[in-house]
């Protein structure tokens, strides 16, 4: 367990759990990075967000994979 009272496979549902496993933002389709000055930031193209400059959520590129998570090589099949 990493530091959780529950550990989480317990509790997530099957499905979601084999989109989660191994994947990262990283590896997701939805993904859009940007160069603002010396940095990249990465955004969700998957949800909306009306507090970034771009109107998608920001995220980490190794954070874990959410349930919309589609794998870049099956996206322009």
């Amino acid at each position: 367990m990493d530091n959780t009272l529950f550990d989480i496979e317990e509790y997530t549902d099957e499905h979601v759990r084999r989109i989660m496993q191994g994947n990262t933002c990283r590896h997701c389709a939805n993904r859009v990075a940007r160069i603002n000055t010396a940095r990249r930031i990465s955004y969700c193209t998957a949800y909306p967000c009306k507090r970034t400059e771009t109107g998608f959520l920001r995220v980490k590129a190794n954070q874990p994979a959410c349930i919309r998570f589609t794998h870049k090589d099956n996206s322009k099949d």
